[in-house]
């Protein structure tokens, strides 16, 4: 009796790893699942976007220039990949790519955070009549960027032009929102660190999955 006792307790015992097993099997199946449908929406707004990349000297001109903002130092003056996309502007706009180009970034505040302020002044200390440009001081993300274009400005064509881990996302973002977008991949005017690097294209691929579920799933 008491042999058959600790046989059936043996038993027991054995039996309740299983539906752990079983669990962790669906865990890991859905985490697989999961990771399948983000690189799927990854990739399609890298293709949906790569038509619609451009040579600074072959997109076709546009009702404006949209310059999306970042970092800038305490001074007031951008950060090289902010800079980067500002030289590439300026150059559009010189060759008659757009009339007018626009600012969107953090505005208010001290000298140090006012994304907007720092881009107007490095482009008219470069001789663009502040008249060509238009502010955004709305443009925390990179959709409310494309919206006040469209919406506040009355955009219908725009050439976006940001750093070349960026445009994708950019374009991809403008096109849902029914701009008719380009967009310009603003060269890197320094060496930056593998880290940097690293930082933004591994961020990237989230923020691009996001802008996926922005355009098709939150509208």
């Amino acid at each position: 009796m008491i042999a058959s006792s600790a046989i059936a307790n043996d038993g027991a015992k054995t039996a309740v790893p299983f539906p752990r097993r079983r669990w962790l099997r669906c865990c890991a199946l859905a985490s697989g699942a999961m990771l399948v449908i983000c690189a799927a929406m990854h990739t399609h707004v890298v293709l949906a976007a790569s038509p619609h990349t451009f040579a600074a000297s072959d997109v076709p001109v546009a009702d404006c220039i949209v310059v999306p903002g970042a970092r800038i130092h305490t001074n007031g003056q951008p950060f090289s990949l902010l800079a980067d996309r500002l030289a590439q502007a300026l150059e559009l706009w010189r060759v008659g790519k757009a009339p007018r180009v626009v600012l969107s970034g953090r505005a208010g505040g001290g000298v140090d955070v006012d994304e907007v302020a720092s881009m107007r002044r490095w482009m008219e200390e470069r001789g663009v009549p502040p008249s060509a440009l238009l502010d955004d001081p709305a443009g925390l993300r990179t959709l409310d960027t494309m919206r006040s274009c469209r919406d506040r400005f009355g955009m219908k064509s725009a050439i976006v032009v940001t750093n070349p881990f960026h445009v994708a996302r950019c374009v991809f973002l403008a096109r849902g929102l029914g701009l008719d977008a380009n967009g310009v991949e603003a060269p890197y005017l320094c060496s930056y660190s593998t880290a940097t690097m690293l930082k933004n294209q591994g961020r990237e691929v989230i923020a691009r999955v996001w802008a996926w579920l922005d355009v098709f799933v939150f509208g």
